[in-house]
């Protein structure tokens, strides 16, 4: 429940970030349409940028090789 509610929280920031960057007025029927845009592109590479990351955590190494020795002599 707390992860999202977070999550509408920061979906409505990025909203109004938006509309405050492009000085958009959402009263205006064209507007809108600019804010819809504006506002699925940014959707649209945040989650394609999410994807990026979690498929690199995903293929990178965790483990140290077995052949390795990490003891000084």
């Amino acid at each position: 429940m707390k992860t999202t509610i977070v999550v509408l929280k920061l979906l409505f920031l990025g909203a109004l970030f938006i509309i405050s960057n492009h000085d958009l007025h959402l009263a205006d029927r064209q507007e809108r349409t600019v804010f819809v845009e504006y506002y699925s592109s940014w959707l649209y590479h945040l989650f394609q940028q999410g994807f990026q990351v979690t498929s690199y955590v995903v293929k990178f190494e965790w483990l140290p090789d077995l052949n390795q020795s990490y003891i000084e002599k």
